[in-house]
Parts: structure tokens; sequence; C-alpha cells
């Protein structure tokens, strides 16, 4: 199933109309948009010439509300439908919300659970030792991360180096664990913003402006 990727994507305007316009309680409306799309009949199409480029996060907090905001959308996008599967005609939807469900509640939950026993183990509260097949699983996962991450950098030119090997390899330590921490506090937002009622507040994401030198000869 291709979803809307949202810097970069032309939509027909009869089928906007059809679907009624967009969703304003959607942070992340790309993700919801696609989710209408295929559920209205239509498909979407991936077309590799239509390229754009990204401007990313150049410091931690300017990066923690974009992917705040990512990971408060895909919630919104999981709540709103999971608990109205009725409604969805074109079943091709349920991989991608089944896919959405697992990456942002279910394996979660696992991860924050590990890290509840990690923790409650290693001050004494419980004894319990890792076993062959739960240190195979921890290696397999370590391998899986890595592999992916050089496997994207491959596709772009002079990107696969020693120096974003390492990168990524550290990642799995430090970033990896961010993203652990940021889901579980967009859920609580997003949680809370439905129990109270809040208005939902777009960030947009901050923009750095780069100043390029030019040096004049005479």
């Amino acid at each position: 199933m291709t979803t809307i990727p949202g810097t970069n994507f032309a939509i027909r305007r009869s089928i906007l109309e059809k679907l009624g316009g967009w969703d304003e309680n959607a942070l992340s409306e790309d993700t919801e948009l696609s989710i209408r799309v295929y559920n209205l009949g239509y498909y979407i199409h991936f077309f590799p010439a239509a390229i754009s480029w990204e401007q990313e996060p150049e410091n931690l907090k300017v990066w923690w509300k974009q992917r705040t905001r990512w990971a408060r959308g895909n919630q919104y996008v999981i709540f709103k439908y999971l608990f109205n599967l009725n409604q969805l005609k074109n079943k091709k939807v349920f991989i991608d919300l089944f896919y959405l469900l697992f990456t942002y509640l279910l394996f979660f939950s696992g991860v924050l659970l590990s890290h509840i026993i990690f923790i409650v183990n290693a001050v004494g509260g419980i004894k319990l030792s890792i076993g062959i097949v739960i240190f195979l699983l921890l290696i397999t996962g370590f391998l899986l991360f890595v592999s992916e991450a050089c496997l994207a950098l491959s596709m772009e030119r002079n990107q696969l180096t020693i120096k974003n090997f390492w990168t990524v390899v550290i990642m799995y330590f430090i970033y990896s664990q961010m993203w652990f921490f940021l889901v579980v506090y967009s859920l609580f937002l997003e949680t809370k913003r439905v129990l109270l009622k809040q208005e939902v507040k777009w960030y947009k994401t901050q923009r750095f402006k780069r100043i390029e030198k030019q040096n004049h000869s005479i």
C-alpha cells in the first residue's frame, strides 16, 4: 500500500471534494488522507522521478517537536479507525492501520515492559537471567537495525561510509531510545487532548536559513 508523502504529492481536486476535504484534527494529514483515498476505491501511485529536498531539524528541540507531531498524528489515525473498522471498505487499508498499531502501540508496549523489567532487575527487585533465546533476539534486533539503515544509505551516492556506519551503530543505543521516550510522551499528550477535548495545535517545523559564503576575485 503506497501512502501519500506529506512533502511532495499531487491529488485530484474531484477526489478531495468526494472525501469532504481535510481532517483538521489530523496532525499527520498525509497518513489520514491516504487511508480515505484507498477506502474510496482509488489508488496512490509512486512516481520516482518526483524528487523533493527536505531540510532536517538542526537541533534537538526542533527535532523533538516535529517528531512529536508525527507520532501524535499517527496515533490519532490509529484510534480514529481502529474503533470504526466497519467504515473501512477497502481491506488493504487494514495493512497500513495494523502497521501503525504495531509500530506506535504494541511494539512500544513491549519495549516499555522490557525497560521496566531491566530496571527492576538492576536494582535487585527480581532475579532474572538472560537466556540464550533472549540474547539471540537482542543481537538479531541490533543487526536488523544496522542492516536496514545501511541499506538506505547505500541508495544515495557516497553516503555509505565508515563514518556513517559507526554513526548508525551509535544511533541504535541513543537515537532509538529517544524515539521510545518520544512516542510515550506523544501518547500522553494525545490522550490528554482527547480526554480534555483540547484544540489541535499544528507545530510548523522551524527552518534554518543557510548563508553561503561567496569568494569574489578581481
